[in-house]
């Protein structure tokens, strides 16, 4: 990761990837590529994450305040409020330890008494000045065993605990899967199961709702086009953040290019089919439908689950029903854009849970 401005960020309850990529306005992909060995989805409070906001981030300031820096607007002598003497208390007569209170003789905390010098009264004993001598672990009388509890017979283990094993360092639970933080139960197992499948279908689904919004503004030269195509891009980085926790550097790059690549080839088909120029329109297909055999390449190489046909044919008909549902709206053709539309909905749904269970089945 190049990046000048490093964070550190400590997870704190609550935390997510997708709310630390808003926050520091940047991608899930980011954070994913920036993080190796993470996992996403079991994100534990007080694990170290590296951080490389994006431009727009604006680190929080503090509130100023006046005064000497410790105390907020506060005269006086820099430690408490306008106390006279010493800059601790101020000055009383006495011993100089508390208001008021004559000097006596002795050590200065407490008058000479005879006995032990701790408390008035006490005989002297021998040992220790303390506690008389007792035969023992010189902490409880008398008592046998591990020199922290009377009676407690010594036990193997990590000293800690009776009969507990050794733990490794770190404090992680010892050969776990996972994250190597904490152990993956069947009822996380299915959490992460159902959290990838709705952020899959979320992600495509932003895709083909903005792509749509974009062509409605292309068509209606509405003032919006460019916040709408900016808005448009950002679907790819959505949907690679899906892939990434289950691909490797190189091929997350590699997917964020071939996504980023597809929306923009989405919205020159857009533009140049509103404008009419047939010849440039037919070229920019060629491109569109080869794009997505890369991506069906790339994936296939990634997981023997996606070198099925099914895959291609997936992308496919979705570029198809796409064109469809464009040329439609362009030909005046209302009526079946919007039912070809629906129709991209449940397709993209049907895509993107095959894209789910293949990642699972890797």
């Amino acid at each position: 990761m190049n990046c000048k401005n490093k964070i550190t960020h400590t997870v704190q309850e609550g935390d997510s990837l997708y709310k630390l990529a808003r926050q520091y306005r940047t991608t899930v992909t980011e954070l994913i590529l920036g993080n190796s060995g993470v996992n996403p989805y079991n994100l534990q409070i007080g694990m170290k994450l590296t951080v490389c906001p994006g431009e727009e981030y604006e680190e929080p300031e503090m509130p100023g305040r006046p005064g000497n820096g410790m105390m907020p607007g506060r005269p006086g002598n820099e430690m408490r409020p306008g106390r006279p003497g010493n800059g601790m208390m101020p000055e009383v007569p006495g011993n100089g330890m508390r208001p008021g209170m004559p000097e006596v003789p002795g050590n200065g905390m407490m008058p000479e008494v005879p006995g032990n010098g701790m408390r008035p009264g006490m005989p002297e004993v021998p040992g220790n000045g303390m506690m008389p001598e007792v035969p023992g672990n010189g902490m409880m009388p008398g008592v046998p065993g591990n020199g922290m509890m009377p009676g407690m017979p010594e036990v193997p283990g990590n000293g800690m605990m009776p009969g507990m094993p050794e733990v490794p360092e770190n404090g992680a639970n010892p050969e776990e899967p996972g994250n190597n933080m904490t152990p993956e139960t069947p009822g996380q197992q299915e959490n992460a199961v159902r959290k990838l499948m709705e952020e899959m279908r979320l992600a495509w689904l932003s895709n083909i709702y903005w792509t749509r919004m974009y062509m409605m503004s292309i068509d209606a030269d509405n003032a919006d086009q460019q916040d709408v195509f900016e808005r448009m891009l950002q679907t790819a980085d959505e949907i690679v953040d899906v892939f990434a926790p289950f691909l490797s550097t190189t091929m997350t790059r590699q997917l964020q290019n071939l996504l980023m690549e597809h929306v923009e080839l989405t919205g020159q088909l857009i533009r140049t089919l509103k404008s009419g120029q047939m010849e440039d329109y037919d070229s920019l297909i060629r491109d569109w439908y080869g794009n997505a055999n890369q991506i069906a390449l790339l994936l296939e190489g990634q997981n023997p689950y996606f070198g099925s046909r099914e895959t291609r044919n997936l992308l496919l008909n979705h570029l198809d029903m796409t064109r469809e549902a464009i040329e439609y709206q362009f030909n005046g053709d209302y009526g079946r854009s919007i039912d070809t539309f629906r129709d991209i909905k449940n397709q993209v749904l049907n895509m993107a849970d095959y894209f789910s269970r293949g990642l699972l089945a890797r």
